[in-house]
């Protein structure tokens, strides 16, 4: 039972430590239900603060499933708006930092630490002000280099300027109140520690296994809407999972699918974004009848949707200017480690980065820079016809999700932060 519905003269007693996660939702909470998992498995009592996700209807199954680990989840209400539109996604910042901030100041609830998952500094400042009035330790999860963020949104190149020198500002402010950082690998620790002066804990991207795991094509199929069995049925799958827009840009499918004649070949991308409508008219001006488009799905069908694929695809940003580099070569995407989790070959089409460093390292895929088309288009051959170096590379990437991302792993990490 939520502690607000308590009677007023009934004492509610928590356990000795207590935590309170706050993560913004687009597709669903991804790194942040895992953490909570991991930190109720350490003994903590755990609040999970959230919204609907915008992307997709998936929450009440986050929350269910939540629920049955005995975490709570407390849902801050957002307004519709078009999350395409750089300003209408602040203003939903901005309204889930100030409606998170007054719920849990009014609530009787008090933590032991706070867990900022982002978006930062938005929920930097609504655990800083929480600590403020009710005490507590503040621990921030920062996975994207912000305000360097900012160099991919398409908005006034003065008014981008003015928000990034703000941006470091107030990250130089926020960093000087928090009492951990935490991120998810050593190159962005080394910038984050250079920055701000102190230790930068890494965890890993994280997972869980019993979830996303290797399952059957025909099984995985089964899984899925009926509509969609009969397209998939007998074809090589070559997937995409994740946003389109300007740092996963889809349009290099689209010419990759211009390049391959093989009927028996299917490009599938699934999700939303800005650059998708796009793409469509693309598609269809070209005629292609190699990709198919899919709207993006409850979080609870992704595991299937991975299994259906015989091999997955790490698009590159739109551009990657010195700039672009600076902010590609630290992002390891949440569709990487889902990807690996369920076994299944990489293709990084990026600059160099974490995620195609891990890659090449743990042989689990390919690593081919945006221009090598013919390379990329060869590799999507060879594996077709090629079942035991799929299965390799497969193997390889489960073995690299055993090891980097597991639940297990992060609880160890997360009990060395908290002590």
């Amino acid at each position: 039972m939520p502690e607000d519905l308590y009677p007023p003269n009934v004492v509610v007693r928590h356990s000795a430590q207590s935590v309170c996660l706050i993560s913004f939702s687009d597709f669903g909470l991804g790194r942040g239900e895992y953490l909570a998992e991991a930190m109720k498995a350490i003994g903590l009592e755990v609040l999970v603060v959230t919204n609907k996700p915008i992307y997709t209807e998936s929450f009440k199954t986050i929350k269910n499933t939540l629920s049955k680990n005995k975490i709570d989840v407390l849902e801050i209400p957002l307004p519709n708006l078009p999350y395409e539109s750089v300003f209408s996604r602040l203003i939903q910042y901005l309204l889930f930092t100030i409606f998170s901030f007054f719920i849990l100041l009014k609530s009787r609830r008090s933590f032991t630490f706070y867990y900022s998952r982002g978006p930062h500094p938005f929920t930097d400042a609504t655990c800083i002000m929480l600590k403020l009035f009710k005490g507590g330790k503040i621990i921030s999860d920062i996975t994207d280099l912000w305000p360097e963020v900012l160099d991919y949104m398409q908005i006034n190149v003065f008014l981008k300027r003015i928000l990034i020198l703000f941006g470091n500002v107030v990250n130089s402010f926020t960093w000087s109140k928090l009492d951990a950082i935490v991120t998810h690998n050593e190159i962005m620790a080394h910038i984050l520690s250079r920055r701000s002066g102190r230790r930068v804990y890494v965890i890993y991207g994280v997972i869980d296994l019993n979830i996303f795991k290797p399952i059957s094509k025909w099984n995985a199929i089964q899984k899925l809407p009926r509509d969609l069995q009969g397209k998939l049925y007998r074809k090589f799958i070559v997937l995409y999972a994740g946003i389109m827009g300007y740092f996963q840009d889809p349009e290099i499918v689209l010419k990759l699918a211009q390049l391959i004649t093989d009927k028996d070949i299917l490009f599938v991308l699934i999700g939303t974004g800005p650059l998708k409508e796009q793409l469509a008219k693309e598609r269809e001006k070209q005629n292609l009848d190699n990709i198919l488009l899919l709207d993006p799905v409850p979080h609870e069908l992704m595991p299937f949707i991975y299994n259906v694929a015989d091999l997955t695809l790490l698009p590159p940003p739109v551009s990657y200017d010195s700039r672009m580099y600076k902010y590609f070569v630290v992002t390891l995407p949440k569709k990487f480690i889902e990807y690996s989790a369920c076994g299944k070959p990489i293709i990084c089409i990026t600059p160099e980065c974490v995620a195609s460093k891990l890659c090449k390292k743990w042989k689990a895929g390919y690593h081919f820079l945006p221009e090598k088309l013919e390379d990329i288009v060869y590799i999507i051959q060879e594996l077709k016809s090629n079942e035991t170096l799929r299965r390799s590379l497969g193997d390889n990437a489960m073995k690299m999700a055993s090891s980097l991302f597991s639940i297990e792993n992060t609880i160890e990490k997360l009990r060395a932060i908290l002590t």
